[in-house]
């Protein structure tokens, strides 16, 4: 695989920056396939595809700027929209592999 200059995504990638804590990290996504996607609100988009990159409800709530019960709800509204009950079917769903999202504290 090519190696990309370093802070510019690839081609056709999303970049989100995932902040734990003191630290953050920059990640690149594929952006979701196209069938169903005009379902979900900004908002939605959002939190799906911050998840697909690994962060947990409480990172997705920290970099939105919400509660944690807001992401859920997000969540849970674009997981009925979109047919899926897990973040590992969205993966699947999205064609990508599920993120680890790293060590915790």
């Amino acid at each position: 695989m090519p190696s990309e200059r370093a802070g510019a995504p690839p081609p056709g990638l999303t970049a989100y920056r995932v902040v734990a804590g003191d630290s953050s990290v920059v990640i690149f996504t594929y952006p979701l396939e196209p069938d169903g996607m005009e379902r979900l609100t900004g908002a939605e988009r959002d939190a799906v595809q911050r998840a697909l990159a690994g962060a947990t409800n409480e990172e997705i709530a920290q970099a939105r700027g919400t509660a944690v019960r807001t992401v859920a709800n997000l969540m849970s509204r674009a997981f009925r929209k979109l047919g899926v009950s897990s973040r590992r079917e969205l993966a699947a769903r999205a064609r990508l592999p599920l993120q680890p999202a790293g060590p915790r504290e």
